[in-house]
C-alpha cells in the first residue's frame, strides 16, 4: 500500500518533469509502478481524486495539482472534500515500545459524570460500559505509570507548547460544573515526568514543564472512571489548541517520547482523551459529525490512525476534531500499524458531542494483520 510520502513525492516529481507526466496520462499503472505506486494509487493520481488524497493526508496544495493541473479541471468539479475510507488495512508491522504494556482513549465529556440524565439513558450506559472494559484493559496490564494527553480547559500556563506535569501529585475538582464534589488527587512521577521533557527537549521540540497542573473534567473523567481505587502514578501531558493547533507537531511529540519511555525500566501505559467532533463554537454547540467521527474510528480500526498526524488543521477543526492532538500524541508513541478496537461510539446532542472508548492492540498476536 502506497503511503502518504511516496504518493507526495509522486505527484511532486510528476508536476516537475513534463515529459513523464505525458507518460503517466498514457499508462498510469506502468509509469506509476516507476514511481512506487501501485495501481490503485496510480489511477486516483489520474482521476484527480483529491477527497482520496486528502483522506490520505496529503497537503490541499499539493493535491489541487492532481485536477488542475494534471487533469485540467480548472474549476476542480470533482472534488467534494469528504473523507471517505477505502478499506485498506495497514501492512505495517506494530512495533510500540517493549515496554509500553497499555495504550487507549476515550472522551472526557464533563456531563457523563456530573448531568448524566440530560443524555438517553441507553446511551450512556453503553458509554460507560465501554469505560468498565477499558479499566478492565487497565488493570489487566498492571502500569507503574500512566500518560494521560487531555489539552488545556481552565489552567493558565507560560508558552503555547505541549505541557509534562513534573510535580510529585496532582489534584483538582469539577467545579466549574457545579461538581466541586467531582475530584480527584493522583500521585504524580516526578522523575519520568522529567524524562520525557528532555527526550522532547533532545528532539528539538518545545515542551513546557509544569511543576503544577490543575486537574479539570479533561483528566477527571477518565481518573474516577479508569482509575478508582488503583495505585497507579499518573503524567499529564496537556496540550494547547487554541494556542497552536498542529497534527505533525503532536506525531513528532509523540515520537520523541519513546526513547524515554524505553529507557525507563517501567511499565507503561498512555491513555489519549478527548474527542471526537465537538464544538464550543457559539452557535454550533450540540451538533456531532457522525460521518467524519465513523472515518476516524475506521482509520483506528485499520491500524492507520496515525495518518491523523498528516492532515492539514482546517478539515480537522472543521469537522470539530478540537481534541484530536491528544490522540495523535498517543497514535504515535505507539507506533504505525497497532489497530484499535472500539468499545463505544456514542453521537450525543445534549452533551455536545461524539464520544468514544478505545482500546489499542498491542501484544503481537492481536496486533498482526492475517
Amino acid at each position: 500500500m502506497s503511503d502518504a510520502r511516496t504518493l507526495e513525492s509522486a505527484i511532486l516529481k510528476l508536476g516537475q518533469e513534463s515529459g513523464l507526466l505525458a507518460r503517466f496520462r498514457a499508462d498510469p499503472a506502468g509509469v506509476g509502478a516507476e514511481l512506487g505506486l501501485d495501481a490503485d494509487w496510480a489511477g486516483v493520481i489520474a482521476d484527480g481524486d483529491r477527497d482520496r488524497l486528502r483522506a490520505k493526508g496529503l497537503p490541499d496544495g499539493i493535491t489541487i495539482l492532481v485536477s488542475r493541473w494534471f487533469k485540467d479541471d480548472l474549476g476542480d468539479s470533482q472534488s467534494k472534500g469528504a473523507f471517505v475510507f477505502d478499506g485498506r488495512v495497514s501492512d505495517a508491522q506494530p512495533s510500540p515500545p517493549t515496554n509500553l504494556v497499555f495504550a487507549g482513549g476515550c472522551s472526557h465529556v464533563p456531563d457523563l459524570l456530573a448531568r448524566p440524565e440530560i443524555d438517553p439513558a441507553d446511551a450512556v450506559a453503553r458509554l460507560l460500559a465501554g469505560y468498565e472494559k477499558l479499566r478492565a484493559d487497565i488493570i489487566a496490564a498492571r502500569p507503574d505509570v500512566l500518560l494521560i494527553s487531555a489539552d488545556c480547559h481552565f489552567q493558565s500556563f507560560s508558552t503555547g507548547a505541549n505541557v509534562i506535569g513534573v510535580g510529585e501529585t496532582h489534584g483538582g475538582s469539577m467545579a466549574f460544573f457545579r461538581r466541586a464534589d467531582l475530584d480527584a488527587e493522583v500521585a504524580g512521577d516526578a522523575d519520568f515526568a522529567q524524562q520525557l521533557v528532555q527526550a522532547a527537549r533532545a528532539a528539538g521540540l518545545e515542551v513546557e514543564a509544569a511543576p503544577k497542573v490543575e486537574l479539570d473534567h479533561g483528566l477527571i473523567v477518565p481518573l474516577r472512571l479508569l482509575l478508582h481505587g488503583l495505585d497507579i502514578k499518573v503524567v499529564p501531558v496537556i496540550t494547547q489548541p487554541a494556542r497552536g493547533f498542529s497534527p505533525y507537531g503532536a506525531r513528532a511529540f509523540g515520537q520523541a517520547l519513546r526513547p524515554a519511555i524505553e529507557a525507563s525500566g517501567k511499565r507503561v501505559g498512555f491513555l489519549a482523551t478527548g474527542g471526537l467532533s465537538h464544538w464550543l463554537d457559539p452557535g454550533k454547540y450540540g451538533a456531532v459529525d457522525t460521518a467524519f467521527d465513523g472515518f476516524l474510528l475506521s482509520l483506528l480500526k485499520a491500524g492507520r490512525g496515525l495518518e491523523i498526524g498528516s492532515f492539514e488543521p482546517y478539515p480537522l477543526l472543521d469537522h470539530g476534531q478540537y481534541e484530536i492532538l491528544n490522540w495523535v500524541i498517543m497514535l504515535a508513541v505507539v507506533g504505525d500499524g497497532a489497530r484499535a478496537d472500539i468499545y463505544a461510539y456514542e453521537p450525543m446532542e445534549a452533551s455536545g458531542g461524539g464520544w468514544t472508548v478505545a482500546h489499542m492492540k498491542l501484544d503481537a498476536a492481536e496486533a498482526a494483520h492475517d
